[in-house]
């Protein structure tokens, strides 16, 4: 009998997390289309295919799906960071934040400006959003360090934290109406960037 429940653990499991897969993307849906609060646990089920008390079995709140929705984002960008054959131009990244971003990246964008907005109001989801930026900035440091070890710790969390805000204030100006010239702002990213990561490749600066 014993042997008989091992062997079916794996497949519940298995269908327990696509369940929750299942249940998280159907809300990112939601907050995409309609915003955190008039994204409901009722439409969240509907999108999913599910019952809200289906819903519940996995997640007991909605905060837990905002946590999971958070999780997935900062898996994927601590995947991102640690790839070493992605090369990205950060510089024309930042200048062409209109047109250089994929479907996946605008609808987080969304989504994280949702996640930020709905913490200044909410102390958990506040957590949640605090708990993902300590690890991805820990990453970051960690990396920068890697590349400049004569950097110390605080010398790298500085310049960790000028491009957070350089990369979040590119994000929040892409849902606004572009009014400069990419071609001068990347030429102000570049230079900027050189200073303070002097041996970043001309490929990543532009």
């Amino acid at each position: 009998m014993s042997v008989v429940k091992e062997k079916k653990r794996p497949v519940k499991e298995l269908r327990d997390q696509l369940r929750r897969d299942q249940i998280v993307s159907a809300a990112r849906a939601c907050v995409v289309r309609h915003g955190f609060h008039a994204a409901s646990m009722g439409q969240i089920a509907a999108e999913a295919q599910m019952s809200v008390g289906q819903i519940y079995r996995y997640f007991p709140s909605k905060d837990a799906i905002v946590r999971a929705i958070v999780e997935r984002i900062v898996a994927r960008r601590l995947e991102w960071m640690v790839d070493r054959d992605k090369h990205v131009n950060f510089a024309a990244r930042f200048a062409n934040r209109h047109d250089q971003a994929s479907e996946e990246e605008r609808s987080e964008r969304v989504l994280l400006l949702e996640i930020t907005a709905e913490a200044t109001r909410n102390p958990a989801v506040a957590e949640i959003a605090r708990a993902a930026d300590r690890r991805l900035r820990s990453q970051a440091v960690e990396l920068v360090r890697g590349g400049y070890p004569e950097l110390s710790e605080q010398e790298a969390a500085v310049r960790v934290e000028f491009v957070s805000v350089l990369s979040e204030g590119s994000a929040f100006r892409s849902l606004t109406e572009p009014v400069a010239a990419p071609a001068l702002l990347e030429s102000i990213y570049r230079d900027t960037l050189q200073k303070l990561f002097p041996r970043m490749t001309d490929r990543e600066l532009g």
